[in-house]
């Protein structure tokens, strides 16, 4: 009997091996040219973000010199105050004017703008007559009255393209004492800029890398934030579209309670977006605590009449010193920016 062809069994058509790994050669090429476009877009809402965070942060600023009549000090300390026979009677010895060392049981002033950010229960939640260590055996500062307050994150402090919004462990801890989580900031506010050049006995015209190692010789006060300042609108002579108010840091350990992490000085020895490099007798240090981020060449940055800009890595230097200035007299053309 013979077999009626039509009812025999048909293959079915498949892929080869070979054809298969062609369609996954494909798809993986896809993917390799589709990614960095991803990347790329997700970097642009980042960045769009982190500077939404500095507009903000500027426009806060603005508000509180409306209140107070002037722009928040970068941080705050209390001098100290001597009896006639040269006894401490008050204060804080660390407190002087040159050279104006950060420690990190003095309050940041960014702790200042918190009732302009919707931060109002924040604020009154701190107790600001204690240093600003809610738990660290450091010059002192134990209470832990602070612990929760400085520990709460704060979206508008943290730059998303930089890291995420949880706490972070500065490295303030010392000996066997734990160093306490705290809310996290990736921006600070301009100190100043610059360096003493003219001849006097304790800095005699330097360079700029044998000035940068004697703190006698540097600028702290020729900026908008720096310890105890009082600066208002009209002593930013230089013009507030030509001068910064703040922008972006990397420094891992930035906090916004504690004064180390709330401002930065310029100098013309540094590069913005790089590491600064320091070579002592106990070694060389690597630090991230000048003008940096991680958006591909540039860095963000608040100017005083509010606006927010980038400004490239390969900025002039002298040129970025003169937008930190807010009185040194400088003309700034638009070439100089390139």
């Amino acid at each position: 009997m013979r077999r009626n062809p039509e009812r025999l069994p048909r293959l079915r058509p498949a892929f080869t091996l070979i054809e298969l790994l062609v369609v996954i050669a494909i798809i993986g090429v896809l993917v390799a040219l589709l990614l960095p476009a991803v990347q790329s877009a997700r970097e642009a809402a980042n960045r769009s973000r982190c500077q939404n965070n500095l507009k903000q942060l500027a426009l806060a600023a603005h508000e509180y010199h409306d209140a107070f009549g002037s722009f928040p000090a970068g941080y705050y300390c209390w001098a100290a105050t001597y009896d006639a026979n040269n006894n401490i009677t008050g204060g804080d010895t660390n407190c002087l004017a040159v050279p104006q060392t950060p420690w990190p049981y003095m309050w940041s002033g960014l702790v200042g703008l918190f009732a302009r950010l919707d931060q109002v229960n924040l604020y009154n939640e701190i107790n600001f007559n204690i240093p600003a260590l809610p738990s660290i055996g450091y010059m002192g500062a134990q209470d832990p009255a602070n612990a929760t307050a400085v520990r709460r994150t704060i979206d508008v402090f943290v730059c998303p393209s930089n890291r995420r919004p949880t706490p972070v462990v500065p490295t303030t801890g010392t000996g066997s004492t734990p160093a306490s989580q705290l809310g996290p900031s990736d921006y600070r506010g301009n100190m100043a800029a610059g360096y003493i050049t003219a001849t006097t006995s304790l800095c005699p015209d330097l360079t700029p890398a044998a000035a940068a190692l004697n703190p006698y010789c540097l600028i702290y006060d020729n900026g908008l934030m720096y310890q105890n300042s009082t600066v208002n609108m009209a002593e930013i002579t230089d013009g507030t579209s030509t001068t910064i108010l703040m922008g972006e840091s990397l420094w891992p350990d930035g906090v916004w309670s504690q004064a180390p992490s709330s401002c930065i000085r310029t100098s013309i020895d540094r590069t913005i977006n790089q590491p600064i490099t320091a070579t002592t007798s106990a070694g060389t240090t690597v630090s991230w605590r000048y003008w940096a981020s991680k958006h591909p060449g540039v860095v963000n940055f608040a100017y005083c009449d509010g606006r927010v800009a980038t400004v490239s890595s390969t900025i002039n230097k002298v040129t970025l010193n003169k937008l930190m200035s807010r009185n040194g007299g400088e003309t700034i053309s638009s070439d100089e920016f390139k």
